[in-house]
């Protein structure tokens, strides 16, 4: 199974920016390629952008794969969706 968190820029996706759990093969067919950002073992903090509003207050920007299991293509850690969070959302 792999979690589907939702991040903000700045920061890192906590328990409640956590959307949902897939099969890993659900996600590598529906949430477009991949990329590996981060071994497992704690949550990547979210590339930030110069903006006024605190981070915490910011609109979802990432999204973002926890895979714990080895899959025969991804190995355990997290990764970054090409989708958008509306994207996903849509799909979950």
């Amino acid at each position: 199974m792999a979690k589907i968190w939702f991040g903000r820029p700045g920061v890192q996706p906590d328990q409640g920016d956590l959307k949902g759990e897939k099969e890993i093969s659900w996600c590598k067919n529906n949430l477009g390629p991949l990329t590996f950002i981060s071994p497992p073992g704690r949550l990547p903090k979210m590339p930030d952008e110069e903006s006024p509003v605190p981070p915490s207050m910011r609109n979802y920007k990432f999204v973002v794969v926890g895979i714990e299991d080895e899959d025969d293509d991804l190995a355990p850690g997290y990764y970054l969706s090409t989708s958008t969070p509306k994207e996903v959302w849509e799909k979950l």
